[in-house]
This record gives structure tokens, C-alpha cells and sequence, in this order.
């Protein structure tokens, strides 16, 4: 109960207290002075992170203050340097680095989320089919225990299983430098488990340009074959095609993606082995088992 109580305290005051900023702060103009997407991988999968900067004056103190928030895909690509918007602040709370005492008219507390859309999908597909199988276990449905394992071989899927990135609907031709190569070469990873290795690594490359219209450039992601494009450095200038409609979304025009039916078969494969294992040791156990 503790837990559940000091959880629900969490939830409150990173929903509550910005909320209490923008009713009882002092609001002020600001300058959009900088923007920073970033994307980090962890577990074979990527997560995007947007944070606009402001700089903004209080009243009586002659160095500029500088605030920083979260935003939406949205709302970053609407926001140019140079730009004004609302700052709301508490002065009495500048010095102190314990609570946020600045917030940015659109900052919004979901955007410090950054989960990729396929992520949240199947984040939201996962814990609805947990949710009926609870329901049906509550009901002392016989099949829920099948059903369960069901769903952890489900969840295993859309959760652990790498993915190819969706393919651009609006294929527009350009060029963009590589910002990162992330090489995966084990599935499941964790601080208390060294996954299983994969036959085949892929790697998760990040690839920077500026599509027309925008100011700054934007990031999008690809995963190929490990070596399947010879060569392949951080800095090396590359042909892509990206979707117009969203630039964010691009492939590499060389490279293959043949490493999730080959993570599948790795992870097939490790199942009928312990399976196999399993059986020899219940079988051997039988087999010495002394007669009464």
C-alpha cells in the first residue's frame, strides 16, 4: 500500500505541479534560443526525445534566465528560434534545484515520455490483453492459464522481437549524413540477463538531413543487416528516400532486412532446445528413479 500510495503521490505532482505553475507563476515573454531532438537506443529499439530552450528576463536581476521543457513531434517542428512564448515562473524558486520553477507555455508533461509510436502500440496491445486474461482468471475461466501463456509468447513478440521501421507511403529521393550506427547483436539484454545472441546483428542507423520547409534538421531512423552496406561510417553522406508527409520516417536506398525472420528462428529455435532439454532431464530423472 505504501508503494502503491508513494506511486500515485509521483503521478500527482508531475501532473499537478506544472499545472499549479501555469495558474499561480508569473508569466513573462521568451525567445526560443535553441531546439535539440535527440534519440537514444536501449534494447534494440529507439526512443526520440524533443526540448526546446528559452531565454526570458525577471524583473530587478540582470543576467537572462534559460528554460527548458518537453515538447511534442508537433510542436517542436512548429517552433523556430527567434520564436516568443509564455514563460511562467516562480522567483522565489530560481535558486533551488528540487522542484522545476519554470514552464514553457508548450511544454507538455507526456512529451518527457519518449516512446517511438510501434513501442507505444504495442505497449497498449500488450497490457489490454493481460487486462482480459486477468478478467477471464477472475471469472475462473479453465483455458486462462493457456491463454496466459498465450500472451507471454504475445507480448514476447511485440515487446523483445526487433522490427523493420515502417517504409515511406510518399517516397521523396535526398541525401543525409549519418549521425550514429548503433550495432545489435543480443536480444533481451538486461542488467540481470545476457540475452540471447543473435546470428545475425543489425544495426540501428541514425540518419540527419533537413527536408524542405524546415529550418533544422531531423532525424530518422532505418535498421539493415549488420555489413550490408559496406562501409558504413558515422559522418558518410548517404542516398535516402523519406516519406514527404513525414520526414521522420526513412530508409536507406541500399542495405537489406532480413534480421527479424532471423531473430525469429534464433529464438525458435532456442525455445525447442531448452524444450529438448527439458524433456532429456525429466526423462533421465524417470529413468534412474530407484524402484520401490
Amino acid at each position: 500500500m505504501v508503494a502503491v500510495a508513494l506511486v500515485v503521490l509521483a503521478a500527482g505532482a508531475m501532473i499537478g505541479w506544472p499545472i499549479y505553475l501555469d495558474a499561480r507563476g508569473t508569466a513573462t515573454p521568451g525567445v526560443i534560443i535553441e531546439k535539440r531532438e535527440t534519440v537514444r537506443t536501449e534494447y534494440g529499439e529507439w526512443f526520440r526525445h524533443f526540448e526546446v530552450t528559452a531565454a526570458y528576463s525577471v524583473p530587478g536581476q540582470p543576467v537572462q534566465h534559460r528554460a527548458m521543457c518537453d515538447v511534442d513531434e508537433k510542436t517542436y517542428d512548429s517552433l523556430h528560434k527567434g520564436n516568443t512564448v509564455v514563460v511562467h515562473y516562480f522567483r522565489d524558486l530560481l535558486s533551488q534545484p528540487f522542484l522545476p520553477a519554470t514552464r514553457l507555455s508548450p511544454c507538455t508533461t507526456m512529451a518527457a515520455i519518449s516512446l517511438n509510436p510501434s513501442s507505444a502500440r504495442n505497449l497498449v496491445v500488450s497490457f489490454v490483453a493481460l487486462l482480459v486474461i486477468l478478467l477471464l482468471w477472475k471469472m475462473r475461466i479453465r483455458f486462462t492459464a493457456w491463454l496466459f501463456l498465450l500472451w507471454l509468447g504475445l507480448a514476447f513478440a511485440l515487446l523483445v522481437l526487433p522490427k523493420t521501421e515502417p517504409e515511406p507511403q510518399q517516397p521523396v529521393a535526398a541525401t543525409a549524413t549519418i549521425d550514429r550506427i548503433d550495432t545489435i547483436d543480443t536480444l533481451g539484454q538486461g542488467a540481470n540477463s545476457e540475452g540471447i545472441p543473435l546470428l545475425r546483428p543489425y544495426q540501428v542507423v541514425l540518419l540527419k538531413f533537413v527536408p524542405p520547409g524546415m529550418d533544422t534538421p531531423v532525424t530518422a531512423i532505418d535498421k539493415i543487416d549488420e555489413d550490408s552496406v559496406p562501409d558504413l561510417k558515422e559522418g558518410q553522406s548517404v542516398a535516402i528516400v523519406y516519406d514527404a508527409a513525414h520526414p521522420r520516417i526513412a530508409s536507406l536506398k541500399e542495405g537489406t532486412r532480413r534480421f527479424p525472420m532471423q531473430a525469429l528462428t534464433t529464438v525458435v529455435l532456442c525455445c525447442f532446445g531448452l524444450i529438448i532439454i527439458g524433456a532429456a532431464g525429466v526423462a533421465i530423472r524417470r529413468l534412474f528413479r530407484p524402484i520401490p
